[in-house]
């Protein structure tokens, strides 16, 4: 934590803050002052900015370190996998729900190698069973003939005929012409009529824009790309090498369901423990090139995300804390958050929770995803508690043991937490902490004012006493109350006092 000194020096760094509020808003209000010409006000020293962000240990350092190279790849535009698996629902299955191995493909009706993948699939359907494989539709260029292949294929799907159109195509997949595109319907017997309305809607291109930002998340590249359980193969690859990767993951999830595993959770299972975070040696050129990291005070949508202490129309100091189960630094840190609700939540202080489960730590995704639905059916904060006492041991018998003791009463635990739904939630979180320059856990937000690892309630007070001093002003002189409130301290708290 900071030595006292520290202490004093960011104390010293936010004296004045209130009177030049005070001195600037009332500037504004001789002019009509509003939320608008509120937000230039200038009250947050650039000095006070630097001691309020530091990393609580050295490895809190490595980690941050990792977390702003991360998001410096991201800004550069290298391609990022996500922190959590890719979702299965909505796209086109070719096999049982329930198999234990699931392939995603992203392909591309025009590529030729995606075409001899394909053939490579009908063998592996054909000789190995508890197989199934999702299609993605992962378009390089935007010209008419793709599209309307796309869209004839999915078409297709909705009388049952996908996959039989789809080998169809890859015959010839350098012809997607309309006239070829309808003697295919015709040959596998659809009703062609239907077919043309079908391929005329305008949900084919919802479903291909879905397909297409699944794939940017998860950092596809060319096509073909494939994920069998989580494992990234890129390009066309051999028969012998296909096999042997699609066995070696047979062969792991038949050890999860003799061990008693359900086996429409095993390839779930499979893909969380194989979806691999990203390569640090192809970012390093990045890091090397990247100049300072520059995000220290954001604005971060309180969401769906789990609040304690004041209610959203009271608050006046909005808390958001970026944490991860497994993470000690968190455990420690929780202290404090639940002190700041203790001491000041009937002043107007909330607390927010977001999820940052890290790559480093296994189960931290597990427990993310087992706490939000604990939230839909029982006591998050209770589940909350729980997990962080047990971050030792988050194994899915503890986990079931801990929602039942939180008071979720549903039926099937796993089949919730791996839900499109559960994923969507925590890979908000995860995109909102990138946005803001997260750069580990625990990384609070103090209306909008990021601060980096577990600090004490003692620390943190000045900090509180002056944001609920400034709250007050804002909300006296904009008559602003709630997020509208919120908005307008974080945007005061962007812009440095240049003194």
């Amino acid at each position: 934590m900071a030595q006292a000194s520290e202490h004093k020096m960011m104390k010293r760094a936010y004296v004045g803050v209130l009177s030049a509020v005070v001195v600037l808003t009332s500037a504004c209000a001789t002019s009509g002052g509003s939320v608008e010409e509120l937000s230039s006000a200038q009250c947050v020293s650039a000095q006070g900015q630097r001691f309020l962000t530091y990393c609580a240990s050295p490895q809190a350092a490595e980690q941050a370190r990792r977390n702003q190279v991360l998001e410096r790849a991201r800004l550069a535009g290298e391609s990022i996998d996500a922190l959590i698996p890719l979702p299965t629902d909505g796209a086109p299955v070719w096999g049982v729900a329930s198999a234990p191995v699931t392939v995603q493909v992203f392909a591309d009706l025009r590529c030729a190698s995606c075409a001899r993948g394909h053939e490579m699939l009908k063998q592996m359907m054909a000789e190995r069973q508890g197989v199934r494989v999702l299609y993605r539709h992962w378009p390089p260029g935007e010209d008419r003939e793709l599209r309307g292949a796309q869209a004839g294929l999915l078409a297709a799907e909705s009388q049952g005929k996908f996959w039989e159109f789809l080998g169809e195509v890859y015959a010839a997949p350098q012809d997607l012409s309309a006239r070829r595109l309808e003697a295919i319907a015709l040959r596998l017997g659809l009703d062609v009529e239907r077919w043309r309305e079908d391929r005329d809607g305008e949900y084919r291109a919802q479903v291909i824009a879905r397909d297409r930002a699944i794939g940017e998340r998860v950092g596809v590249e060319g096509t073909p790309t494939y994920f069998v359980n989580g494992r990234r193969v890129v390009g066309l690859v051999s028969a012998e090498e296909w096999m042997a990767v699609v066995d070696q993951e047979s062969a792991a999830s038949e050890a999860l369901l003799k061990a008693g595993v359900a086996a429409e959770s095993v390839s779930w299972r499979r893909t969380l423990e194989n979806y691999q975070p990203v390569d640090w040696e192809a970012v390093a050129e990045v890091e090397q090139e990247a100049a300072e990291d520059e995000f220290e005070v954001a604005w971060i949508p309180v969401g769906e995300s789990p609040v304690a202490g004041a209610a959203a129309e009271d608050a006046r100091v909005t808390v958001v804390v970026f944490s991860d189960f497994q993470c000690g630094f968190c455990n420690q840190a929780r202290g404090t958050w639940d002190a700041l609700v203790e001491h000041y939540g009937e002043r107007g202080l909330r607390l927010v929770y977001k999820h940052y489960p890290l790559p480093m730590h296994p189960r931290a995704a597990h427990a993310a995803a087992a706490s939000v639905v604990v939230e839909d059916g029982g006591d998050f904060w209770a589940m909350h508690d729980l997990l962080f006492e047990s971050r030792e041991d988050l194994s899915d018998e503890r986990l079931e043991a801990m929602a039942r003791q939180a008071g979720y009463r549903g039926e099937d635990l796993y089949a919730r937490m791996r839900s499109d739904e559960v994923t969507a939630r925590i890979q908000a979180d995860v995109n909102a902490g990138y946005a803001a320059g997260v750069r580990g856990t625990p990384t609070f937000f103090i209306n909008g004012i990021k601060l980096v690892g577990a600090w004490s309630l003692e620390e943190l007070a000045p900090l509180i006493e002056d944001q609920l001093e400034l709250a007050g002003v804002l909300s006296e002189l904009a008559e602003a109350r709630g997020e509208e409130l919120y908005r307008a301290l974080v945007e005061v708290n962007q812009e440095p006092a240049e003194r």
